[in-house]
Order: structure tokens, then C-alpha cells, then sequence
């Protein structure tokens, strides 16, 4: 069963049980308020007729100038008084001390029911209080009001009867009225409830379609705030669930092509190096005689080719490795860096005879040390490739602006506009015949480029072909300070 059905039935079921409970409540009070009335009138017509009976025994004591009169006399007397009642008046019955019928109206149904004959038997005949009972005899409901009233020294039971029926009646067609208007009410109620119900949480059937949407893969689906202010708080946190969802996809879409990228491109540059490998290799197999400077020769190629190999994987791992790696920063000296950085350079620049000059100021920035060296080491390494024997290159780092700038000057082969701008994407190269015979795989500025947006910084060229490349490393103020 759906949400709204069951908000609409149980409501449906509350507001009809509601409504006959009131209902039943009030028939009932109105029903013992005319009860109430009812009693009070036959009461006070049993005071007179049982006052009219007392009264007529003394009065016919006196007119007969008797001291007591004979029960025979007072018989006759009750059969006198209750035989002369008139139609409008209630019925009568006078029982005497042994609770014998001494006279009663014409109501056989009643006086020779069970129930009733019951009731006399049970009376207390010197009891003074008034005892009021309603009787069920058919369709008919009589009321008596019975008491004992003494005479002559005689308790005798004295009884008035009144047809309350039309109390009954009325209750019943009150009853039949409430429930006519109950099944109307029930039916104008539900309609209201129906409409209401499904005007209410509209908003959650159209909250439902989007979330099927967002569901099926359309994390570009926005839900529209309208409705209570629940159901627009539910729709702003869908938005942000949809918000988040949408991001996380996209970064592992992107995680999953760059790393595709990155498989297909390593088997691309790794064909080179294999087949030279595998060429020079089999030369050394299959040649008979072999001087000792082609075998070193053959060696030293395959030699190269494998560092390049090597250097190619690694730097490609590491470069995967930080699309989710977290860095842990604190505060590093900068001159120390540089320094360290150019103590695993040294082999390199003596090989090529290259002289790096540092000039630093004292700057301590925050940063993951390790990193943040091997961002130096590939700028500093790019810029030893593209020199030529003898040259040298310049790092300079001190404030400016409020930022730290690092910059990495040389004097080799430059780039041009063109170049410059692709030089940051993974395995591009300037100068592919001169990058892999100084064993480059075109990811070294890839990688400084993550390197550097881990630690809020930036990196930008400044190149002419010919005349050399200026590297800057641009950080953040926030991240450093003096």
C-alpha cells in the first residue's frame, strides 16, 4: 500500500471514528436530559396523584365522622381515584400491604409482564423514597414512579405509569438522522481528504521521479524547492546529494581516463626503448664476433634504454599516485630544500658540466618536503637537459607580492609559444629525439604541475627558442612565512 493511501485511510478512519463518537455522545446526553425531564414531570404527577389518594381517605373519614376507616372503604376509595384519571392523565395502580392489586388502569401489556410482576415482588412496601423504572413492553417504553404511601395506619403501594415511548422514538430517529448524515459527511470527507492527501505530497511523487532520475545516471536533474517546508529542505539536501554524487562521478570518470591515458600512452613510449633493447640485444646473440667497442656500445644502448625505462615507469606511477594522495604539510626551510635538491642533482651537473647557482631568501613555507623536492628536481633536471655543455642555470627564490616566487633560469635550446603552452600536458616534448637520448618520457612538468596545485601554487614558462626557458614557481602567501 502506497504512503498516500495510508495517510488517507487512517485520517479517513480518525475523522469518522471522531465524528461518531461526538455523535453518540451527544444523543446520549440529550437522550438522558429528556429522561431527566421526564422523570421530574412524572414525579411530581405521582406527588399529586398520590397526594389526591391521601387526602380522599381523610376527607371520607371525616365526612363519615369515623375514627379509622375499614380497608374496604379505603379499597374502594383507590379504585375510585384510579378509575377516575382521564385520558391525559398517566395510568395508576394501588397494591395494598400485601402487594395485591387492589386497582390499576388498562395496561395489561405491562401489569402482567414478568419483568414487572417481578419488580412488585421485590418492592419494600414501607419504604418512603421514590423508585423510578423504566419498562420495555414491545415497542413501548412505560416509566413508573411507584412509592409507599400510608393510610389509616396501612402502607399501600401507589404507582404512576407514563408512556415515554416517544423519547425512545425520537432517539432512534436521531440515531437513523446521524447516521444518514455520517455516511454523507464520510463520503464529502473523504473527497476533501483524497484531494488533499495527493495535493500535499505531490511534492514526494515529483520527488520520487527525480530520484528515479538521479538514479538512472542523470546526476544533472535539479529538484525544484516548492511545497512545505519540509518537502523543500528534503529537496535542497537532494540537490546537494545529487551535487556531491555529480562531483564524485566526474572525478572518477576522470580518474579512470587519465589512467587509461596513461596505460595507453606508457605502451606507446615504451615500444621504443623495448625495440632498441631487444635489437641491440639481439645483435650481441646472434653476431658471431663482436669488438669490444660494439659490445659496449650495444651495451651502453641497452643500458640507456633501460634507465629510460625505468625512469618512465616511476614517474608515471608517481604521477597516478597523486591524483589521491593527501599531503602532510609543515613548516619547511626553503635554502634547505634548494640545498638538498642540489646535492642529488650534482652527479647530473658535473656529468654535463653544468653550474646551478642558488640565491634564496630565508623563507620557511608550509609543504610535504618530499614532494615539494621532487618539484625542484624535475624543474631543475628539465633545465639541465635543454643546456648545453658548460652552461649554467640560475634559481632564484625571495617574496614577491605578497607571494613566494621560485624561478629556474636557463640558456639552452628554449621552446617556442606553441611549445610552451603544451609543455605542462603528460608525455608531450618539445624535442623528442633530444629528450629520449637524455632520458626523458615527456611526464616530468606533468607531474610538477600536480605537485604544485597540492601546495596551492602555480607554475608558468617564460621561453624563447634559442635563447633559454625561465620556470616560475608561484606560492600562495598563505601557504609561508618570513
Amino acid at each position: 500500500m502506497k504512503l498516500w493511501q495510508k495517510i488517507f485511510l487512517s485520517s479517513l478512519c480518525l475523522i469518522i471514528a471522531a465524528v461518531n463518537v461526538i455523535s453518540i455522545v451527544l444523543l446520549n446526553n440529550s437522550h438522558k436530559l429528556l429522561i431527566e425531564r421526564e422523570q421530574e414531570h412524572a414525579t411530581n404527577e405521582y406527588e399529586y396523584f398520590a397526594a389526591s389518594f391521601a387526602n380522599t381517605v381523610v376527607y371520607e373519614r371525616l365526612k363519615t365522622d369515623k375514627i379509622i376507616l375499614s380497608s374496604d372503604n379505603v379499597r374502594n376509595i383507590a379504585s375510585d381515584i384510579v378509575r377516575g384519571r382521564s385520558q391525559g392523565q398517566s395510568a395508576a395502580a394501588i397494591y395494598d400491604s400485601d402487594k395485591k392489586l387492589i386497582e390499576c388502569s388498562n395496561l395489561p401489556e405491562l401489569f402482567d409482564s414478568h419483568d414487572f410482576k417481578s419488580y412488585i415482588s421485590s418492592l419494600n412496601v414501607s419504604g418512603s423514597s421514590y423508585d423510578i423504572r423504566i419498562f420495555q413492553c414491545g415497542k413501548i417504553h412505560y416509566m413508573t414512579v411507584c412509592s409507599s404511601v400510608k393510610a389509616e395506619n396501612v402502607n399501600y403501594l401507589v404507582m404512576t405509569v407514563t408512556d415515554v415511548s416517544e423519547i425512545y422514538t425520537l432517539r432512534d430517529r436521531q440515531t437513523d438522522f446521524v447516521r444518514k448524515i455520517g455516511l454523507i459527511s464520510a463520503a464529502v470527507i473523504s473527497l476533501i481528504l483524497l484531494v488533499t492527501v495527493i495535493f500535499l505530497l505531490r511534492p514526494l511523487s515529483r520527488l520520487n521521479i527525480y530520484t528515479k532520475a538521479i538514479a538512472g545516471g542523470n546526476y544533472k536533474i535539479r529538484i525544484r524547492k516548492r511545497g512545505s517546508r519540509e518537502f523543500r529542505e528534503l529537496a535542497e539536501n537532494m540537490n546537494i546529494m545529487a551535487d556531491s554524487v555529480q562531483s564524485n562521478a566526474a572525478r572518477l570518470e576522470k580518474i579512470a581516463e587519465d589512467r587509461q591515458t596513461f596505460i595507453a600512452n606508457l605502451a606507446h613510449e615504451m615500444k621504443t626503448p623495448l625495440t632498441s633493447i631487444l635489437g641491440f640485444a639481439d645483435l650481441l646473440r646472434i653476431k658471431k664476433s663482436v669488438s669490444d667497442r660494439e659490445r659496449q656500445e650495444y651495451a651502453g644502448v641497452i643500458v640507456e634504454e633501460t634507465k629510460r625505462m625505468r625512469a618512465l615507469s616511476g614517474k608515471l606511477m608517481e604521477l597516478i599516485a597523486l591524483g589521491g594522495t593527501e599531503t602532510e604539510k609543515k613548516p619547511v626551510s626553503l635554502p634547505a630544500m634548494i640545498h638538498d635538491t642540489e646535492t642529488s642533482l650534482s652527479p647530473i651537473l658535473a656529468k654535463k658540466y653544468v653550474s646551478l647557482i642558488c640565491d634564496s631568501e630565508d623563507i620557511t613555507i608550509y609543504a610535504d618536503e618530499e614532494l615539494f623536492k621532487s618539484l625542484l628536481y624535475n624543474i631543475i633536471e628539465n633545465a639541465i637537459k635543454a643546456s648545453d655543455m658548460g652552461q649554467e642555470i640560475i634559481l632564484r627564490a625571495g617574496m614577491s607580492q605578497g607571494n613566494v616566487v621560485i624561478a629556474v633560469t636557463d640558456h639552452g635550446i628554449g621552446m617556442s609559444e606553441e611549445d610552451a603552452q603544451k609543455v605542462f600536458e603528460p608525455f608531450y616534448m618539445v624535442d623528442k629525439s633530444r629528450s629520449r637520448k637524455a632520458g626523458g618520457a615527456g611526464l616530468g612538468l606533468a607531474l610538477c604541475v600536480k605537485i604544485a596545485e597540492l601546495h596551492n601554487a602555480i607554475l608558468s614558462i617564460d621561453s624563447h627558442l634559442g635563447e633559454g626557458t625561465t620556470v616560475y614557481i608561484i606560492i600562495s602567501g598563505e601557504e609561508c612565512f618570513k
